[in-house]
């Protein structure tokens, strides 16, 4: 039987699946760590959407999925909600250990802290993920996606700095975008305790069948009949 969902992604794609098969949704998830998507290798692919050829391994596992699902990991005729494109904990370390933040606020009560504009803050996440920018141009051309943005753990500035500028990056290429740090009852904080998975840096399944509650009742994307 067909599926209603394709959840593809990094390790926040586990509450999206967990939500959805809650909710009765038939939902195939495609699992890539994020240090995988943190390569910047990503290459987009003609017919199974998708495809990583420096790693054979997983180049098979992107395959074999595309085959169950009929093909493309970005199919015509399944809505596909994508974690790709973030990968906030292997992107945000790197500026905090080399002590830069582009938050001017932050900067002006730590005089040990350097500030970066906003122009070094997009060239400096172009260039870790300008290859899964281009994949997502791509995939929202094939198929009825949405970007599922990670849930707000830490309200850190360069955190919350780096999330907005890559949403704003995606949505400048036409590629919708839901952001939970938009949310009138999530923003500001960090995601609750009851919506946290046992590590405590991951939604949970009822976090996950919230986000999809949202996106539906929106229309963000469609629900297969």
């Amino acid at each position: 039987m067909q599926p209603e969902l394709l959840i593809v992604g990094d390790s926040h794609t586990a509450a999206l699946h967990e939500g959805a098969r809650a909710g009765g949704l038939r939902s195939e998830l495609l699992y890539i760590s994020g240090n995988h998507w943190h390569e910047n290798k990503m290459l987009r692919h003609p017919s199974q959407g998708l495809a990583a050829p420096y790693r054979p391994g997983l180049n098979r596992n992107i395959a074999a999925f595309a085959k169950k699902v009929g093909g493309s990991v970005f199919p015509a005729d399944i809505p596909v909600l994508a974690s790709i494109g973030y990968h906030l904990g292997r992107l945000v370390p790197m500026l905090k250990r080399t002590g830069h933040s582009p938050d001017a606020d932050q900067v002006a009560q730590d005089e040990d802290l350097l500030f970066i504009s906003d122009a070094f803050l997009t060239s400096y996440i172009f260039s870790h993920r300008d290859a899964l920018f281009r994949v997502l141009r791509f995939a929202r051309h094939r198929a009825d996606l949405i970007v599922v943005a990670p849930p707000m753990i830490r309200s850190d500035p360069v955190t919350l700095h780096c999330a907005a500028r890559i949403t704003a990056i995606l949505r400048d290429n036409g590629i919708r975008v839901f952001d939970p740090r938009e949310e009138e009852d999530w923003a500001g904080a960090p995601l609750p305790e009851h919506f946290r998975a046992p590590d405590l840096v991951h939604g949970n399944a009822a976090y996950g069948a919230e986000v999809l509650a949202r996106i539906f009742d929106r229309g963000l994307i469609r629900k297969v009949a």
